[in-house]
């Protein structure tokens, strides 16, 4: 009898399957409509690094390099919105050492960071983010932690296990709830002090302490029982957890009037649905309309059956969903939630990469050339932009199971709740146990973009975001005289020193200029030349707005990796020309990590590249504020700093030539913006600045070279001018300038 019902259910939705164009229950309508102006008006980008090794440490003194992929929507194409992509490298105290801006072409580029050899042994985090990724309520932001040791042995002290919180466990009701007298499948994860899965055992009990179910988890703490709910009993878990703790926890309540939706994905080739009302429900709602969607990749499936039966059966085939998670809904005819599930759907549908070697044995330091080939399920080519990552497994054991590929961060990763535990085991060998243990996953870290109460109610966002896209740079700023009167209508001519176009731009009313759509690399230096006004201009850049906060990191992926410093010791046994950060003259080097943990005197704003903290000497813009000149000011308050016609040098910065000898200058910073050295900062007011950093040796180091002989940082107030970067006049109306641009 069940099959027959099945059969004449499914044949009965099969009529009325349709997608967006329902002519249903209004309420439902203006639901899938909010729907499609969700997808439509915010879009998803996503971000992946793919590393240069498939293991998450290295060896300070190493580069760390990347190849970036974008994709857009939730069918994770090559993104074609943004770009730039802005990547940052972040100390344990969530402090930025480090951030480029890499140029995106077809949703991808290209990326790294050197390490410096004086880097101390720690975690750290690199993030990447579209400026359109900020836009979305919960941004797809990607993190990934490394662990860096060190051949110089420093900062051996390891992170402090976090103690004193128990063991837990929480249960999943598949669909949302327990009905009375119905099968119900119920989901559980144990998770130990460490925030990771742990194995536990136990019994499901009721309140006579008759046990129904048993508990033994299968993988990483998670695991499935099911039973049948009686009418007027409770239920809890009585349990012991790996450490030999016990616990005693309540299962949630059975509804004694209720309907349960059951997704079965066991057999690879098919979705089978059921869903199931008792006797109570059924008897009020008999022959009543559901509604019951399906959400997957940015579609939509509406069926909508009668309940003319305690049990509905529908089986679809697995390929009609594209491999990712797939979003179940059942609603009442008007509208009303009553149960979810989300799955995961793996179809054979990856491409088959093969690499292959130009020979088969290599001498030392010999080339090596790969050809490496991709087909799709059905053997033909096909094209695409793909990264190869190699290492010696033979030194490193890698384990498949916890890398975090761009399958697993694209399709699983970054739209599951939390943290999850060996993404890669899901995909790396398929099997019957793996599906299980990926389904338990979703019952119990299921996440869901949007909520169907929201969008039917019209209390989801579904406005257009109000920006666009970052795609190339703008270099803007204004022209005043050295009391602020905006000088209107001048002519502004930018040139690169290296040569190309000449761009044209007049001030307007405020005195401000914009040069727009522009791409050029980091260190590109410009000339500005300003028409003759018969008023002598100070020229000011914008500084580009500020990322997002640095939000604290996972706790869980932020562990130190012991791993890190086997390979240490094997740099230190053996040299193998691994690129040191302070050979790199092209590269920005990192400063020495000497932060242990967030200090209260460290309360002042900073745009130094390493953040407030890290200087020889800090002065605060009050000491200041008062004097006639900048350099006036500071002479005599900079220790170790002498002045010369507004140009800083430090007093130990000698160099002898046959000449004889002479000072060498400052590096500048204005706001985060590089002025050069040499730059006179006496074109700054000093009533404007905030602070001023004098920086030498190492605190100097993040600024590589070109901080050498030391760097003043000066941070204006905040207020109309705060962003004001001051440019170097190299003679009366030429200007020279060095705004940040690609990596």
């Amino acid at each position: 009898m069940k099959k027959i019902l099945l059969a004449a259910v499914v044949i009965c939705l099969s009529f009325h399957s349709n997608a967006y164009c329902q002519n249903g229950d209004e309420v439902l309508n203006n639901g899938i409509t909010n729907l499609k102006d969700l997808l439509t008006n915010h879009i998803i980008e996503k971000a992946y690094l793919h590393f240069d090794r498939q293991y998450p440490y290295y060896v300070a003194g190493e580069g760390v390099y990347f190849k970036a992929y974008i994709t857009k929507g939730e069918r994770h194409e090559p993104s074609d919105l943004s770009g730039t992509l802005h990547v940052d490298l972040i100390n344990k105290n969530d402090v930025i050492l480090q951030s480029i801006a890499l140029q995106l072409n077809k949703g991808t580029g290209w990326g790294d960071f050197a390490l410096p050899d004086t880097l101390r042994k720690g975690s750290y985090r690199i993030r990447a983010y579209t400026a359109w990724m900020r836009t979305d309520k919960h941004p797809y932001f990607f993190d990934q932690y490394i662990s860096v040791s060190s051949i110089n042995n420093l900062d051996r002290i390891a992170d402090a296990i976090k103690q004193g919180t128990p063991p837990s466990m929480t249960f999943f009701p598949e669909g949302g709830n327990m009905v009375t007298d119905i099968r119900s499948k119920v989901a559980y994860k144990a998770i130990g002090p460490d925030g990771l899965g742990i194995n536990v055992n136990g019994v499901v009990v009721d309140n006579e302490n008759k046990e129904v179910a048993k508990i033994a988890a299968a993988h990483l703490g998670m695991g499935v029982f099911d039973f049948i709910p009686e009418e007027g009993h409770t239920y809890k878990a009585k349990v012991t957890y790996a450490d030999g703790s016990q616990s005693t926890i309540d299962l949630p309540a059975a509804e004694a009037k209720g309907i349960t939706l059951s997704v079965n994905t066991n057999d690879p080739s098919k979705v089978s649905i059921e869903i199931r009302a008792n006797r109570a429900y059924y008897k009020e709602n008999k022959d009543k309309q559901l509604n019951l969607l399906f959400y997957y990749s940015g579609s939509l499936k509406r069926y909508t059956p009668k309940l003319d039966g305690d049990l509905l059966g529908l089986d679809l085939p697995a390929n009609t969903f594209p491999t990712g998670v797939l979003q179940v809904t059942l609603l009442s005819g008007n509208g009303e939630p009553l149960n979810e599930r989300l799955a995961f759907i793996q179809n054979p549908d990856l491409l088959n990469l093969s690499v292959a070697a130009n020979k088969p044995v290599f001498s030392k330091r010999e080339n090596v050339q790969l050809s490496l080939n991709a087909k799709n399920k059905d053997g033909n080519p096909v094209n695409g932009s793909f990264s190869v990552s190699v290492i010696d497994e033979s030194k490193i054991l890698v384990d498949e199971n916890t890398e975090n590929t761009i399958l697993s961060y694209l399709l699983l990763s970054s739209e599951v709740k939390g943290y999850v535990e060996k993404s890669n085991y899901y995909f790396a060998n398929v099997s019957k146990e793996t599906r299980a243990n990926l389904d338990a996953l979703m019952l119990t870290q299921g996440y869901r973009r949007f909520v169907w109460k929201e969008l039917l109610h019209g209390n989801a966002d579904t406005t257009k975001v109000a920006c666009n896209p970052e795609k190339t740079i703008d270099v803007t700023g204004a022209l005043k005289t050295k009391t602020g009167e905006p000088i209107a209508g001048c002519a502004i001519t930018l040139l690169a020193e290296a040569g190309g176009p000449v761009l044209n731009a007049t001030t307007d009313g405020q005195g401000k200029f914009r040069f727009l759509n522009l791409v050029f690399e980091t260190g590109t230096r410009f000339i500005l030349k300003t028409q003759s006004s018969g008023k002598k201009g100070v020229l000011t850049f914008d500084v580009a707005a500020a990322g997002p906060a640095v939000s604290p990191g996972d706790q869980i992926s932020s562990k130190y990796n012991a791993n890190a410093d086997i390979l240490a010791s094997f740099k230190n046994n053996q040299v193998r020309g691994v690129i040191m950060a302070g050979n790199v003259s092209s590269k920005v080097l990192l400063k020495e990590d000497k932060i242990t943990g967030v200090k209260s005197t460290v309360n002042y704003r900073s745009s130094n590249l390493a953040g407030p903290g890290h200087a020889d000497q800090v002065i605060s813009g009050d000491e200041i504020k008062n004097a006639p000149a900048l350099s006036t000011g500071l002479n005599g308050l900079a220790r170790g700093v002498q002045f010369l016609d507004g140009v800083a040098s430090l007093k130990t910065g000698m160099t002898i030539s046959g000449s004889g000898q002479s000072l060498e200058p400052m590096l500048v910073i204005v706001d985060g913006l590089n002025a050069g050295r040499g730059t006179s900062i006496d074109v700054i007011n000093p009533g404007s600045v905030e602070t001023v950093e004098i920086l030498k040796a190492a605190n100097a180091s993040i600024y590589g070279m070109e901080g050498g002989q030391g760097v003043i940082v000066i941070t204006t107030r905040q207020g109309a001018e705060k962003n004001d970067v001051i440019t170097k006049e190299m003679s009366p109306g030429i200007f020279s300038v060095e705004p940040k641009g690609f990596y």
